[in-house]
């Protein structure tokens, strides 16, 4: 819900940046940017996100891309939000 700890929050945006961050306490914490050339307008693409013992490990159409490392334990994490114009395929753990 509104005001809820995020460990990881992935915003794409149009052209070749990528947003990652957490959300705390009610604050937002440090930004850190990542480039990819696979966003743009209309893009179809195929995404997965492993969460691994190092972080968050994003790959885009089979290649990986960017890691966001842990800010919170693991075992704290207990909810998946997905918003946005996206398709889901396959979820597991």
């Amino acid at each position: 819900s509104e005001g809820d700890d995020i460990a990881f929050h992935i915003n794409p945006r149009i052209g070749d940046v990528v947003v990652l961050n957490s959300f705390r306490n009610g604050s937002w914490e440090e930004e850190e940017h990542a480039s990819i050339t696979a966003f743009s307008k209309e893009a179809v693409l195929n995404m997965f996100i492993v969460i691994s013992s190092e972080g968050y490990e994003v790959f885009v159409n089979g290649l990986r891309q960017f890691t966001f490392k842990h800010r919170f334990p693991v075992e704290d994490v207990s909810t998946l939000d997905i918003s946005g114009d996206v398709t889901i395929d396959y979820f597991g753990f």
